[in-house]
């Protein structure tokens, strides 16, 4: 039976610096370029990747690397269809992620690679593109991709670290009381930069040097520790994921699990006093 041939394409307006396609096909490409970061991998199938004048045998475990304004093609070998996921990302928004790890750059640095043979990047950056098809809250989406990008951008810039202003003492000082005044809402990065007049990328550089983790981590984690309180003090499953603000049980569910290790019922009945 043939292969049924498609395309998928992941966006969402909360998400604006990005674009995502899922497709199977034996369509080739002429060499081309993006004004985008782009990074790409094969999930079935062996194509032929060129890169300004270099060309690779390009198979599973991989990952294309393809800087903007570079001219590229990626195209099956033969007429069996390649599965692969394809990431375009706004130059913009990489350099504000590479910017919370090394402050004085000036522009966005490029990868000095066309391609990682990295296994474990392999996996992390396929579940990051199966995540984006899922249901879960773009906040959610916003913080794997937060997480990836900072760990693979720090391979490429050199980490140092500064010692803290008085004015980024007080900023963070202001937005994390923010956030635990207000951990019942929904907070997004945004939100916080308007609200506080400051670079989204900037608070997320706060966070990453004060506690190693996002602001919305920080939010979740915020959620969970109320959630917490209320499910010792015998309050219902459902009353305690509206108290603290969860979008649905599913979502209350799975970020109580990721942070405390059990479910939030198997810890109402046998939670131990902390």
């Amino acid at each position: 039976m043939k292969e049924k041939i498609f395309t998928k394409i992941f966006t969402d307006e909360n998400l604006p610096y990005l674009e995502l396609r899922y497709s199977n096909n034996t369509k080739h490409y002429k060499k081309h370029l993006h004004d985008t970061l782009s990074i790409g991998i094969n999930i079935k199938g062996e194509t032929i990747y060129t890169n300004k004048d270099k060309i690779y045998n390009f198979d599973i475990g991989m990952l294309a690397l393809v800087n903007p304004n570079e001219i590229h093609s990626c195209n099956p070998i033969d007429k069996t269809p390649n599965l692969y996921y394809m990431l375009y990302l706004d130059e913009n928004w990489c350099y504000g992620i590479q910017k919370t790890i090394c402050e004085d750059i000036k522009e966005f640095i490029p990868f000095d690679k066309d391609f990682l043979d990295d296994k474990n990047i392999y996996e992390e950056f396929k579940s990051l593109c199966e995540t984006m098809f899922t249901n879960i809250t773009y906040e959610e989406k916003e913080e794997d991709l937060i997480l990836f990008f900072t760990k693979l951008f720090k391979t490429y810039i050199n980490d140092f670290h500064k010692t803290p202003s008085n004015e980024d003492d007080l900023k963070f000082s202001q937005v994390q009381k923010y956030i635990q005044k207000n951990y019942k809402e929904n907070i997004s990065l945004n939100h916080l930069a308007n609200k506080f007049d400051l670079n989204p990328f900037y608070i997320i550089r706060l966070f990453k040097n004060k506690l190693n983790m996002t602001p919305h981590a920080y939010l979740i984690n915020e959620k969970i520790n109320k959630a917490k309180e209320y499910l010792k003090k015998g309050n219902s499953l459902v009353d305690t994921a509206l108290e603290c603000g969860f979008a649905d049980q599913s979502h209350f569910h799975r970020n109580f699990l990721k942070i405390v290790a059990t479910t939030p019922n198997q810890y109402k009945l046998n939670f131990v006093q902390d």
